[in-house]
């Protein structure tokens, strides 16, 4: 081999390390956290597939509280015990990725409280999205899912979806955005991106008790959708039925039309947050029947984005 191909190999080498870089700091981040469960495994697939179709990578994340010991004279066995631990759960994240997971994945393993340590990993390491489950492990066994998701959910500035047990990813064609109408286009920046992503049709579906929306209002709304550079958006405009709960009109639409996220952007004491985001887990799974992506309002203030 001469050196003017050697060159030339050098330089494919070097342009490739660049391409490599540049796609993983393109490539935006999936939080995924486990408690080894099936319930989470079955998230994790769901994440992957996710990842897949979106071109994301995902970072899997286990929390645990380590052993503590009191006394000095065991101290040595304690550390000892607390390494064997952690290399456990590091190979069991590595199984993990290796067994359900095809597209660039990482793993961390981090002491502390579940809830608080998701919030500060997913806010520095600067994910895009995480992506949990409705249930975790049973027993005396650390449940990371179920009440934790809620927390999750109730104080994440990162958008949240949460799946339903035993839920399987299928190609995401619509997106339905449950709105009130009271911030609409500025919530609509942040679901855009994701839907652009996946190709996926977002449907804007508001409940009309009749004094809601003047003809004015909805032809400005119309309008409006017609003028972003996203043109996969529909209004959906449905009058309210008096005699349901907007919980069961909902439902009933979702179970009419299948798509395959609901969105909502959940504040405390709305309707729309007393509906989904409840402390107790079994009621969490009755209410979800497909994956709910949840973004803050407050996240909606605070930036400035453009679709």
């Amino acid at each position: 081999m001469n050196s003017v191909q050697i060159a030339v190999d050098v330089k494919k080498i070097e342009l490739m390390c660049v391409f490599i870089i540049i796609k993983n700091i393109i490539m935006k981040t999936i939080l995924v956290p486990t408690d080894f469960s099936s319930n989470a495994n079955n998230a994790l697939k769901y994440a992957n597939a996710f990842a897949r179709a979106a071109n994301h990578k995902i970072l899997l994340l286990h929390t645990y509280i380590p052993i503590l010991g009191s006394y000095n004279r065991i101290y040595d066995v304690i550390a000892e015990e607390n390494v064997r631990i952690k290399k456990e759960i590091h190979k069991n994240l590595d199984d993990l990725c290796k067994k359900y997971v095809d597209v660039s994945c990482q793993n961390l393993a981090t002491v502390g409280d579940p809830i608080d340590t998701i919030l500060d990993v997913s806010i520095k390491a600067k994910v895009d999205l995480i992506i949990m489950g409705t249930h975790g492990a049973s027993g005396l066994r650390q449940i990371l899912f179920g009440s934790n998701t809620v927390g999750i959910i109730s104080q994440s500035t990162i958008p949240v979806l949460a799946v339903p047990q035993d839920y399987s990813f299928s190609k995401i064609d619509t997106i339905v955005y449950a709105s009130d109408l009271k911030n609409t286009f500025n919530e609509l920046k942040h679901i855009i991106p994701i839907a652009k992503q996946l190709d996926a049709t977002i449907e804007i579906l508001n409940l009309n008790y009749e004094y809601n929306n003047t003809d004015d209002e909805r032809q400005t709304i119309q309008k409006k959708i017609k003028s972003l550079s996203y043109k996969k958006i529909k209004f959906i405009e449905q009058i309210a039925a008096l005699d349901q709960t907007m919980a069961d009109q909902i439902k009933n639409y979702l179970a009419e039309h299948k798509p395959q996220i609901l969105v909502m952007f959940p504040e405390e004491k709305t309707w729309l947050s007393k509906i989904f985001i409840i402390s107790n887990t079994k009621d969490v799974a009755n209410q979800l029947k497909l994956p709910l992506l949840s973004i803050k309002k407050i996240t909606v203030k605070q930036k400035d984005l453009t679709v």
